[in-house]
């Protein structure tokens, strides 16, 4: 049906333009380091749906839980960091960072909550405001059409 198809292409550009919006306050941010939050952040498309799934590590991290050292190293390598004393390894410093975000979390001010920048309630009101205007200039038309049908038929 017309309705669907259109609402879906709709539904289909908008999530994509969420997704480059997200990746462009992403890159503007300065985080990135080894390329997973973009490689991590997809659509899944369903019938008359859509869901964006990513990775919230940005978002911060509360204590209780250590998060795992080896993503921790990456990260230090990445950012070209080295350990202040020579005779300790990456490996070492990046369990000492892990075991210290599991005691403390992370600090609140270096997080960044970058699903709730792009995804605002505004923007979602947005999105459903264009399909409803979808949905009433495809039934504008097929009623317009059957007049028109009717109107043939009995002439």
């Amino acid at each position: 049906m017309l309705i669907d198809d259109e609402n879906q292409q709709h539904l289909k550009d908008e999530m994509e333009a969420l997704k480059l919006e997200i990746l462009a306050v992403y890159r503007a941010s300065g985080k990135r380091t080894t390329g997973e939050f973009e490689k991590g952040l997809e659509v899944v498309y369903g019938s008359n749906s859509a869901s964006l799934f990513g990775f919230e590590y940005l978002s911060g991290r509360r204590a209780g839980k250590q998060p795992p050292v080896k993503a921790i190293e990456d990260w230090i390598k990445a950012k070209g960091i080295t350990p202040i004393e020579a005779k300790m390894k990456v490996s070492t410093l990046a369990y000492l960072i892990a075991r210290k975000i599991a005691k403390e979390g992370t600090k609140k001010e270096n997080n960044l909550a970058i699903y709730t920048q792009v995804v605002t309630p505004e923007r979602i009101d947005q999105i459903l405001e264009n399909i409803h205007k979808l949905n009433a200039n495809a039934f504008i038309q097929e009623v317009v059409a059957s007049i028109t049908k009717a109107f043939n038929e009995y002439q």
